[in-house]
């Protein structure tokens, strides 16, 4: 018998149900407030990630339209680096749904449990460079800030390698967003948060984003401990420098990472635009160069310390062709002095 949406008490009980054209074909994740399936359109035969709001917040005014404001936020972003959102609604039983775009691949939080070696340095300077600029289109055209900037929160397609920035359910639109309730996952909460204030300018989205930068970088979140401690943390400890933490990195990078640290929303870098030239020119100077920087080789991926073996290799080779011709030419000139 077929699943139907009034009768479900646990998630794995809609699979297979049917909702407004969609089959829920498998179980994605589950949050605090709802549950996301792989969803397959019956018309058009395409993949989609639809996600449910938990039945018991189906009638509270608040939880709905902070839902539906999710979808609202994640329609009015058009970028290659943003998921999309295509539908939303109410079936006639009550329940709320939303459509996006599914992405076949893997979080950066999965990769950094699951597949830790593929987080090299150059990899996270480009997924880096392609969230500034998502996030810098967000706030330029619409003055969209995130709030939740995670390794969770960042997809990567497996068919190229593109980021996917997903979860727009903290996003907000500069003063008007919140009423100053402390809305953040508590490792990443910027210090102004931390103390109660509103978020309200893309700097807020920066500290975040510095911080799961050190996570990754350093193999540790800068700071450690229960939630009550984390918050206290980002708001009075300066956290060990990254460049300390790992020496492998080029300290000039570190010490910008740390820049976005800064207790004072002031002392960061100010917009999205300025880090994504920042982290280019680093990633061009670190992996495009002829030199390779004093403690960047251990944190190299693989195939960037094949382009540069391949380099020296080359030069090596032009090296004995040279030597070969001159070579020649002393030999051919002490023949023609013996026949003199």
């Amino acid at each position: 018998m077929e699943n139907t949406v009034d009768s479900i008490s646990a998630p794995e009980e809609l699979l297979g149900a049917e909702i407004d054209g969609f089959r829920l074909e498998s179980l994605l994740g589950c949050g605090s407030y709802g549950v996301v399936y792989q969803a397959r359109h019956l018309v058009m035969d395409r993949l989609f990630a639809f996600k449910i709001l938990f039945a018991e917040f189906s009638n509270n005014r608040e939880s709905v339209n902070e839902f539906f404001r999710e979808s609202k936020t994640a329609a009015k972003l058009e970028h290659p680096n943003v998921v999309q959102a295509y539908q939303a609604g109410r079936t006639p039983e009550g329940l709320c749904y939303f459509v996006m775009e599914y992405v076949d691949g893997s979080s950066i939080e999965e990769l950094r449990i699951n597949s830790p070696e593929q987080l090299s340095l150059k990899f996270l300077l480009e997924i880096s460079i392609q969230l500034a600029d998502a996030l810098d289109y967000a706030w330029r055209s619409r003055g969209i800030i995130h709030r939740d900037i995670k390794p969770g929160n960042l997809l990567v397609c497996r068919s190229d390698g593109k980021l996917k920035l997903a979860d727009l359910g903290l996003a907000g639109v500069g003063a008007n967003a919140g009423s100053g309730e402390i809305l953040a996952t508590p490792l990443y909460m910027p210090p102004e948060v931390a103390t109660g204030q509103k978020s309200t300018h893309a700097v807020s989205d920066i500290y975040s984003f510095g911080v799961m930068f050190y996570e990754l970088a350093a193999g540790k979140p800068p700071f450690t401990g229960s939630v009550e401690a984390l918050q206290q943390a980002h708001i009075e400890t300066i956290p060990q420098p990254l460049f300390e933490a790992n020496p492998d990195l080029d300290p000039e990078l570190a010490a910008y990472i740390d820049s976005m640290l800064a207790k004072s929303p002031e002392e960061r870098p100010q917009s999205w635009a300025e880090i994504k030239e920042r982290l280019t020119a680093f990633k061009e100077r670190l992996f495009f160069s002829q030199q390779i920087p004093v403690g960047a080789a251990e944190f190299l991926s693989p195939d960037t310390k094949v382009t540069n073996w391949e380099k020296e290799a080359g030069n090596n080779h032009s090296r004995l062709i040279i030597a070969a011709v001159i070579l020649a030419v002393v030999i051919g000139a002490i023949a023609v002095m013996i026949l003199l």
